[in-house]
């Protein structure tokens, strides 16, 4: 545990904000981040080796995109379920246990061939796997000073959720043509195991320590108000909504763009599977590197302008990815339209995390993002089902629409860049 201490400063409305030391600051950060990569390894691990999996249990593709949608019910009931008891039992802790249950999935996942089991397993990937966005993205932003808050929440953390399909992308290479995709299920326990001892040393969040405080304090004293639930109060309905709007973007988007990224280039380019996986590593480095662009000009310039200019850009290579028949042009396009995947969830997981008081932050991020998965969960089926019944330009080409939720999420919204989560937070 850090010696170091937090200390209290006084916000422009009078309210109290702690500053953490920044070693710790970029501790939780990695330590979220990195449980956030290793998430996305064992959400993507399943997308570029579905083809074996496929064969291994002889279904169809539709049948894969179902199971796909049932991971997702997994990560919509984790983000909820997550959020609301990061908001009772504290951000460290519940983050341990989300690793622990995703990690431990994933590896059993590797060992059956029965589909049933397969598919319960792949559920309950979901559930822990959501729980590091729904618990890290709220811990990191706490954490972060307001000057650089989207970079850590956003950038760091985003980052390395591109990082781990990378090593996805790079272990599925190497270890499939030797010994098959059951292994790279199998060995995911390995970094789970090791990331729950690393985050026994972090710092619980100090704000969420002094909410804690401040909960029991009211609790013993029968004139203060009692506590009121989420949707009892207006303004937190109306910026629930917001994130609905957002995120119904950014979660089928995401989903129905990357499941089906390596199917979509060797089924319209006739590229060989290890191709598409290389090409697809390339499109994530891209990502890595816009998801710091996207965070810096969001602390810098403002989080609504820069969304809205990232929903756009997106709206464009979309449409001119998905209209070329060059295989050039479309790693240009292709390349650029995952980068900016990278931007927007930047962004709108610090935006998020922005809009809801310390004391119901968790449980504000988790409706609002889980709101939109609930959206994404039919992404993997409607694509599958689009891509077999009309091809695969038609299902991306459609997708590009799907960014004016975005900008009208934005639009609605309150600027939140530079400012405390006391300011920006606060509620009436």
């Amino acid at each position: 545990m850090t010696t170091e201490r937090t200390q209290i400063a006084s916000t422009t409305t009078g309210t109290t904000s702690p500053r953490v030391p920044l070693k710790q600051s970029i501790l939780v950060a990695l330590a979220a981040g990195l449980g956030y990569g290793f998430d996305s390894y064992a959400v993507n691990i399943y997308g570029l080796v579905l083809p074996g999996i496929q064969e291994s249990l002889g279904v169809s593709l539709t049948v894969m995109g179902i199971i796909g949608s049932i991971f997702l019910v997994g990560y919509t009931v984790g983000t909820i379920g997550f959020g609301i008891a990061a908001d009772r039992y504290g951000r460290k802790d519940t983050l341990g246990i989300s690793i622990l249950v995703y990690g431990v999935s994933t590896s059993l996942a590797g060992l059956t061939s029965n589909l049933y089991l397969f598919t319960g397993l792949r559920f309950l990937t979901g559930v822990g796997g959501a729980g590091e966005l729904a618990v890290g993205a709220p811990y990191t932003s706490e954490m972060f000073p307001a000057k650089a808050r989207c970079i850590g929440t956003g950038g760091i953390m985003f980052s390395l959720y591109s990082a781990g399909y990378i090593l996805a992308a790079g272990t599925a290479l190497v270890i499939v043509p030797r010994w098959g995709w059951q292994l790279t299920f199998i060995v995911a326990v390995v970094p789970a195991l090791l990331l729950f001892a690393f985050r026994k040393s972090l710092q619980e969040s100090a704000r969420f320590t002094v909410a804690q405080a401040q909960a029991r304090r009211k609790a013993g004293d029968a004139a203060a108000p009692q506590k009121r639930k989420i949707w009892s109060i207006p303004q937190a309905r109306r910026r629930i909504y917001i994130g609905w709007l957002i995120y119904s973007a950014n979660a089928f988007g995401y989903w129905g763009m990357t499941v089906f990224l390596t199917t979509y280039m060797v089924q319209k380019f006739g590229a060989t599977p290890t191709e598409a996986i290389m090409w697809a590593m390339v499109f994530y480095i891209v990502q890595f590197v816009l998801c710091y662009v996207g965070a810096g000009l969001a602390d810098l310039v403002g989080r609504r302008p820069m969304a809205i200019l990232g929903a756009l850009m997106m709206m464009i290579c979309t449409v001119l990815g998905a209209t070329t028949d060059d295989f050039t042009m479309y790693l240009v396009y292709g390349s650029l339209t995952i980068g900016l995947l990278g931007w927007l969830w930047s962004i709108g997981d610090t935006y998020i995390t922005e809009l809801f008081p310390t004391e119901i932050r968790g449980t504000g991020f988790a409706i609002s993002v889980g709101g939109g998965r609930i959206v994404s969960i039919a992404a993997p089926f409607v694509v599958g089902w689009a891509i077999s019944s009309f091809g695969p330009s038609i299902p991306y080409l459609a997708m590009a629409g799907l960014w004016i939720l975005t900008i009208v999420g934005y639009v609605l919204g309150p600027e939140t860049a530079k400012k405390e989560l006391e300011e920006t937070g606060a509620l009436t």
